[in-house]
């Protein structure tokens, strides 16, 4: 391909994209890892310069409030406007788009990627991508029939590849007609037609031109530059474009956008121009097997994939079969991460673990497997259900003369997000990396089948008692003989201890929970046990 196109020398460039409308997820990631790899080996195996330039479109137009953002009003004011000029909804950063272009940045360089990040906006005004327009608007009749085929009928009328942004209201204009093209001084004259109804997501009506482009003058014609940013390609002619202007001779892309790539590839046909490769990989679903959707917020986010997953184990999950559909949750990790220990004992066997080898060099992954595994330390944290984190240091050193702090950390936050709200949650201190306080759990009804009594109050008034009162040699003594002359029984005596504690009628063995959690921690759980009870709650 790169002879067919006369880059039989000098730098290679590899490109991927996205749109910055909302938080990052694993596909973002990896479309951008996975080239990476990709760029990696070719830059090995030729010897020749590469390069990754990420571009973020935030010339695309917002066009409905994703799922779960806050400032949902302040959004849904600027519907229509290009992502640049959306203020962001977090009140973090000047826009929406530089909002999520920082985020995604965070995520990259935590994975060590070098990549250059180009925005759109920066790109069209530059005058980056002039002259392929120009060229394409040479044609733009044919590019317009080529590209309108892939959308319906109705839309089909109103459609151009060529999307101005208004000089009245700021937005990207999105239903046009084109009524003339000058491809010399490179404008174009449009209307906005007004006998169109205008389709938009998560409306089951149509709207009127005049509604939709309130402010906007309808049917009638205007003349703008199609050139420095004045308009704005349709996304997949913006595709065609940005790796025609930018020479790019890789990409990757999901399996759903397998027809979209087709369009680019017929595009670069009409320009009579080589198009790169175009690499189709399988999507990554949520629990009930859905597409991983920026807008809305489904599956594993990034935030949970970097609390929960080693980024050895992110990247062995991204390098292995590409072309394969995952389902990626949260209930995966154990799975996720101890795939890089499994590999990692295939590749110490000098016979038959060379590609185990090739698959831990290309992801980076250091070598040995010292301690336990992710799986066993979420095994272990369960049972023991330390109150924070520093109790499942102490919990895992009762069990494993040798523990990865990383993997522990990671193993900590799983568990922790998946424990019964207890009388004392998790919070800030509680989390060794994370600034925010872990969010309020309810309690499983099902882990609490019992209505508390007044047998159950007195006891875990006497368990009190014992506790603020016995000298800390003797409380495993007192504590235990406590609870073997309960009326109660002693099973069931455990039983209301453990559902007091931890909200479930299990769990280690007492005196050591007390012990490690602390008798001061483990006097003011009960004891908000009791005030609740005496409120007429559950415990």
């Amino acid at each position: 391909m790169l002879d067919k196109r006369g880059d039989a020398t000098g730098e290679v460039l590899f490109g991927a994209g996205f749109g910055p409308s909302g938080l990052p997820h694993i596909g973002t990631l990896c479309e951008v890892v996975r080239t990476s790899f990709v760029q990696r080996t070719f830059a090995e195996t030729t010897g020749r310069p590469t390069r990754l330039v990420l571009v973020s479109d935030d010339m695309d137009a917002l066009r409905k409030v994703p799922d779960g953002f806050p400032n949902r009003e302040l959004l849904t004011g600027h519907l229509g406007m290009p992502l640049h000029r959306v203020p962001d909804p977090f009140e973090q950063d000047e826009s929406l788009s530089s909002g999520i272009n920082a985020r995604l940045r965070r995520v990259l360089d935590a994975f060590e990627v070098e990549y250059d990040l180009v925005c759109s906006s920066t790109a069209y005004a530059s005058g980056k991508y002039d002259d392929t327009i120009r060229s394409l608007l040479a044609d733009l009749a044919g590019c317009n029939d080529l590209v309108g085929a892939s959308v319906g009928p109705v839309r089909r009328s109103s459609y151009s590849i060529l999307m101005p942004v208004s000089a009245y209201t700021g937005r990207v204009i999105e239903h046009t007609r084109v009524l003339s093209v000058d491809p010399v001084v490179g404008s174009l004259t449009y209307e906005i037609p007004a006998d169109v109804i205008i389709q938009r997501p998560g409306l089951d009506y149509g709207i009127e031109p005049h509604e939709y482009y309130a402010g906007e003058p309808i049917g009638e014609p205007i003349t703008v530059s199609a050139l420095g940013g004045a308009c704005k390609l349709q996304w997949k002619a913006d595709w065609a474009m940005r790796l025609l202007a930018r020479g790019v001779a890789y990409e990757m892309h999901g399996e759903d956008l397998a027809a979209s790539a087709q369009v680019v590839r017929r595009i670069f046909a009409r320009l009579r121009r080589e198009p790169p490769v175009l690499f189709g990989y399988g999507l990554f679903t949520d629990e009930r097997g859905h597409k991983i959707s920026k807008s809305r917020g489904n599956g594993f986010s990034l935030t949970e994939a970097q609390d929960y997953l080693t980024q050895e184990a992110l990247r062995l999950l991204l390098y292995r079969k590409p072309r394969r559909p995952r389902r990626f949750a949260p209930a995966l990790a154990p799975r996720i991460n101890d795939a890089v220990r499994h590999e990692l004992r295939r590749a110490a066997d000098p016979g038959r673990g060379a590609g185990a080898r090739v698959r831990l060099h290309r992801i980076g992954a250091g070598a040995g497997v010292a301690g336990p595994g992710f799986g066993k330390l979420v095994r272990v944290l369960d049972a023991c259900a330390p109150v924070d984190f520093a109790a499942a240091v102490e919990f895992a050193r009762r069990y494993f003369a040798e523990v990865d702090h990383e993997l522990l950390v990671k193993a900590w936050h799983f568990h922790d997000a998946r424990r019964p709200l207890t009388a004392a949650p998790g919070t800030a201190a509680d989390r060794p990396h994370d600034a925010t306080p872990a969010a309020p759990r309810p309690r499983d009804a099902a882990l609490l089948p019992w209505l508390p009594t007044p047998a159950h109050t007195a006891l875990l008034q006497r368990v009190a008692e014992v506790i603020e009162l016995a000298p800390p040699a003797e409380l495993a003594i007192r504590l235990g003989l406590l609870l073997t002359v309960s009326p109660l029984g002693k099973p069931a005596a455990c039983r209301t201890l453990y559902l007091a504690l931890l909200g479930r009628p299990h769990g280690p063995r007492l005196a050591t929970w007390i012990r490690i959690t602390g008798p001061k921690r483990t006097l003011r759980l009960l004891r908000e046990t009791l005030a609740r009870t005496e409120q007429g709650g559950s415990p």
